[in-house]
């Protein structure tokens, strides 16, 4: 009786489900046949790694043990995807091939490598930062002033901002050198390979040497669907430090200056809405001149400004700020070459802290 139900098994029995976890750990194959109205499955026991037909109730069916092969080749991506690319990677699996030898079932499973999202967009190629760029500064430069302005009246701050322009950086004299604050670049763009080459390290050195640290994000968006990509990889990218300063929109590339303040303005506030919606502390950076001609009340009166302003003694900007980049050629014990300094005018680590912004 039992022979003819196993040959009967082994004639007739399909796959119900296959699931493959990482490196194949606890998985139950499920195999189903029918035989004069029976019903048996194929168990797996993964402490002993072999497989035994029982009932529906459990019972074993005999005290043969049926031996499988599991020949997996299973690949899995070194880079996660994020929230920055809502499209999970399609893997696709190869159904198993089935064959009898002599009582063992023998099957392969292969898969295929889920492609990270940097692998699955073009590399990002075109509107780079051109600081030679005649016209652009000359419409940067618009604005001039010799107003004088004295800060008695409340803490000024003294800072910093970096990128990997700056090569390494020995940020134990930076803080001997009495700097408060840094600005770090965490990237640039819309893709992944644009992170900056020095970010994780410049934030891990500095906060060890515990300066209070923000990070800023260089924008070339020129719509919001751009702009809120943009937002998603600088959230991949800083999610997992603790900032004491905010997270900045940097906003002033040459293929931006032709639209319109209302197109910087919704650049502006879907970048900076996104980073909010994670519960960051944000700001934007521009040069003077944009802040005044090409961002409108839904940015200024909403957002902290980092404003950008050199060779004055005061910033033209028709509203208030947080912080000044007064200076590009600094020069600052712990790096090499010139560097941007900076003026903070707010306590950002105690509003930060204060303010629970538990992006941060």
């Amino acid at each position: 009786m039992f022979s003819k139900f196993k040959k009967g098994l082994f004639a007739v029995f399909t796959m119900i489900s296959l699931i493959l976890n990482s490196f194949a750990s606890s998985v139950t194959f499920v195999y189903a046949a029918e035989n004069a109205g029976n019903k048996a499955y194929l168990e797996y026991d993964p402490k002993e790694n072999t497989y035994s037909f029982v009932t529906e109730s459990g019972k074993n069916l005999n005290s043969e043990v049926f031996e499988t092969q599991l020949l997996a080749e299973t690949t899995v991506s070194e880079t996660e995807p994020s929230d920055a690319d809502t499209t999970e990677p399609a893997v696709t699996t190869v159904p198993p091939t089935e064959e009898i030898i002599t009582g063992t079932v023998r099957f392969t499973v292969v898969t295929t490598k889920p492609v990270s999202p940097a692998e699955t967009v073009p590399k990002y190629t075109g509107r780079y930062r051109n600081d030679a760029n005649s016209e652009w500064n000359s419409y940067l430069d618009t604005y001039t002033t010799t107003t004088t302005t004295t800060t008695t009246s409340k803490k000024v701050y003294d800072g910093i901002d970096v990128s990997r322009h700056q090569g390494n950086i020995n940020w134990k004299k930076v803080k001997e050198s009495g700097i408060n604050f840094v600005m770090i670049r965490a990237g640039y763009g819309m893709e992944y390979d644009q992170v900056d080459a020095n970010f994780h390290v410049n934030i891990r050195a500095a906060q060890k040497e515990g300066i209070e640290c923000g990070v800023y994000w260089y924008s070339y968006a020129l719509n919001e669907q751009e702009a809120l990509r943009e937002a998603k990889v600088c959230y991949d990218t800083i999610k997992d430090y603790k900032l004491s300063y905010p997270v900045s929109f940097d906003i002033e590339d040459p293929s931006q200056k032709n639209l319109s303040k209302t197109e910087i303005s919704k650049i502006t506030k879907t970048f900076c809405d996104y980073l909010e919606s994670k519960n960051y502390y944000v700001s934007v950076y521009s040069y003077a001149s944009m802040l005044n001609d090409k961002m409108n009340n839904t940015v200024i009166g909403k957002y902290d400004i980092w404003v950008a302003h050199t060779g004055v003694s005061k910033p033209n900007f028709n509203g208030s700020y947080g912080m000044w980049q007064y200076s590009w050629k600094g020069s600052i014990s712990g790096i090499t070459g010139d560097v941007d300094l900076d003026y903070g005018y707010k306590n950002y680590p105690y509003i930060i802290k204060n303010g629970k912004y538990s992006g941060n």
